[in-house]
C-alpha cells in the first residue's frame, strides 16, 4: 500500500467549522501542513498542536478508521524516554481523526525542496551573480533556493537528528514504517529541533503478517515489489532516498536508463526484464529494479545529475550511499544501520561552513576557495579533542562546545552543550564563560586564517 508525499493546496477539507476531541476541546483547523494516502495535517489555532485527519484511497474522510484501537496500541509502544514523535493526544469526536503535539514554526522537510509556489516567487526576482552561469533557469532557481534554506549544512543537521530518532527507535525493536519528507518536521536554524510527527504505523518488527506503507519515490524494492514488509533496515532504505534527494537534489536511481531510453540497448519500448517488472522505466527505478546513478560495480544508469556528490557527502556518507543503494538493493541486510547515519552526518555538518558571498556551504578542509561563487575561504576556529572536531567561523563570539566533543556519541544527548567559550580571533584566544572556570585538558583549538 502507498500513499502520495504531495500537497494539495485545493483540499476540499478542512471545513470552517472547529472540531471537538473526545475530552470536548475545540480546535480550529489552520493551513494544511502534508497530506498522503492516509490523511492530511493541518495546523490549527494553537501554535503548538496539529490535527491529521484519517482519508480513504479516494481522499475523502475515512469514516470507517478505528483510531480508537489504533492508538490505545500505539500508546503502549514502549517508545524511548523524551523521543521527539509527535503522538496523539486525544480522538477527534464525530470526525476520523486525532490531535497531536506540533511545535510552532516547525515545517516539514519537503519545504527543503522548491515547490511551485516559491518557485513563482523567485522567479519574479534577479539571480545574484553567482547563478547566472548555471546552465537552465530551473536549476538555478533549485540552487537559489538550496542556499536559502540553509544549503548543505543545515539539511546535514536536520538529517542527523533525524537519523537519530531512527535510531533510537530501532534500539527498542520498534519500526516507524513510513519515512518522507512530509512525516518529518524541523525548526529553524542549524540548531533547529526534528520531530517525526506521523505515529500510525509504529509497530514491532514482525516475522510475518502486517501491513506495510510506504511513500512513493521512498519505499524499499522488497515493499514495492511485495516481497517482504517494513522493517528496520526498510527504514533505513527510505532514510537514505530521502537524505540522497535533499543534499544533491536529484533521485538516486533516475539515472540515464530513465532520462536517455533512446540511447539504452533496450529501448523505451523493451520487454520487461521478468515476470512482475513493470514496463514502466520510472516504476522500474522506484521499484529498485534500476542500479544506483553512483554505482561504483554498474554505470548503466549513471548520472551527473543534480549536485555533485562531492559538494554535498563526506566519503564516510558516500560510502553509506554506496552501500545502502549499491548491495543494499537487492541484499537488504548490506544495508548500513540508522547509527552510522547520525555519526556521518553529525561529522558532515562539523566541517561545513557557509559562504559569506554566496550563503552556501561547503566542506572547509577541502576548499580554499568557494566551489559555488570562488570567494576566499574565510577563517575560521577548529575545536578538536581525540573524539572529535568542529569548526565555527571566525566572526562567532561565543561558541557552543556540544556533548560529542567530550563523550561517546549519544543519540540523545549528541546536541546538548557541555561548555560555552568566548572567541576573539583577533587575539586567538578562546575563553570559557557561563562558570565554567577552565576547558578539559583534552580539548584543543586552532585558528586558521582566511584564504586570500
Amino acid at each position: 500500500m502507498s500513499k502520495s508525499d504531495r500537497t494539495d493546496t485545493n483540499s476540499k477539507i478542512p471545513s470552517p467549522a472547529p472540531l471537538a476531541d473526545e475530552y470536548g476541546n475545540i480546535h480550529y483547523l489552520g493551513d494544511e501542513l502534508a497530506r498522503g494516502g492516509q490523511g492530511v495535517v493541518f495546523r490549527t489555532k494553537d501554535a503548538d498542536l496539529a490535527i491529521k485527519r484519517a482519508l480513504n484511497a479516494a481522499g475523502a474522510p475515512d469514516k470507517s478508521a478505528n483510531l480508537k484501537d489504533r492508538f490505545r496500541n500505539i500508546r503502549t509502544l514502549p517508545l524511548p524516554p523524551r523521543i521527539p514523535i509527535s503522538m496523539p493526544l486525544s480522538i477527534l469526536r464525530n470526525e476520523p481523526g486525532y490531535v497531536m503535539r506540533l511545535l510552532n514554526e516547525m515545517k516539514p522537510f519537503a519545504d527543503f525542496g522548491l515547490n511551485g509556489k516559491t518557485k513563482n516567487e523567485l522567479s519574479g526576482q534577479p539571480l545574484p551573480p553567482w547563478l547566472t552561469a548555471v546552465p537552465g533557469k530551473d536549476m538555478a532557481l533549485e540552487l537559489l533556493h538550496y542556499a536559502n534554506t540553509g544549503s548543505t549544512r543545515r539539511r546535514l543537521s536536520a538529517l542527523s537528528k533525524c537519523a537519530s530518532i531512527l535510531a533510537r527507535l530501532h534500539c527498542a525493536g520498534l519500526v516507524y514504517g513510513d519515512i518522507s519528507p512530509n512525516n518529518v518536521f524541523t525548526g529553524g536554524g542549524d540548531a533547529g529541533k526534528v520531530w517525526l510527527i506521523d505515529a500510525d504505523n509504529l509497530r514491532f518488527e514482525l516475522i510475518k503478517g502486517g501491513n506495510s506503507v510506504y511513500t512513493p519515490y521512498y519505499g524499499a524494492p522488497e515493499i514495492v515489489q511485495n516481497r517482504d514488509q517494513s522493517r528496520p533496515r526498510t527504514d533505513c532504505w527510505a532514510f537514505a532516498v530521502m537524505a540522497f534527494r535533499m543534499l544533491s537534489l536529484c533521485h538516486p536511481f533516475i539515472g540515464k536508463k530513465v532520462l536517455e531510453p533512446d540511447n539504452d540497448e533496450g529501448g523505451w519500448d523493451a520487454e520487461p526484464a521478468a515476470d512482475g517488472v513493470p514496463a514502466d522505466l520510472d516504476e522500474q527505478a522506484y521499484a529498485g529494479y534500476l542500479p544506483f546513478i553512483d554505482d561504483e560495480d554498474d554505470d548503466s544508469n549513471a548520472s551527473a545529475s543534480g549536485l555533485s556528490r562531492v559538494l554535498v557527502a563526506t566519503p564516510g556518507l558516500r560510502r553509506l550511499f554506496q552501500e545502502t543503494f549499491g548491495a543494499g538493493r537487492t541484499r537488504p541486510h548490506r544495508r548500513p544501520a540508522m547509527a552510522f547515519w547520525a555519526l556521518e552526518l553529525a561529522k558532515a555538518f562539523d566541517h561545513s561552513l557557509f559562504c559569506p558571498n554566496c550563503k552556501m556551504s561547503y566542506f572547509a578542509d577541502d576548499y580554499e576557495k568557494c566551489p559555488y561563487c570562488d570567494t576566499p575561504r574565510p577563517a575560521f576556529l577548529r575545536a578538536r579533542t581525540e573524539r572529535w572536531e568542529v569548526l565555527t567561523a571566525a566572526h562567532t563570539k561565543e561558541f557552543s562546545l556540544p556533548h560529542r566533543l567530550f563523550n561517546p556519541f549519544s543519540f540523545e544527548h549528541n546536541d546538548d552543550t557541555e561548555y560555552e567559550a568566548a572567541l576573539d580571533f583577533s587575539k586567538k584566544t578562546a575563553r570559557p564563560v557561563r562558570g565554567t572556570e577552565q576547558f578539559p585538558k583534552i580539548l584543543q583549538f586552532e585558528f586558521v586564517e582566511a584564504k586570500n
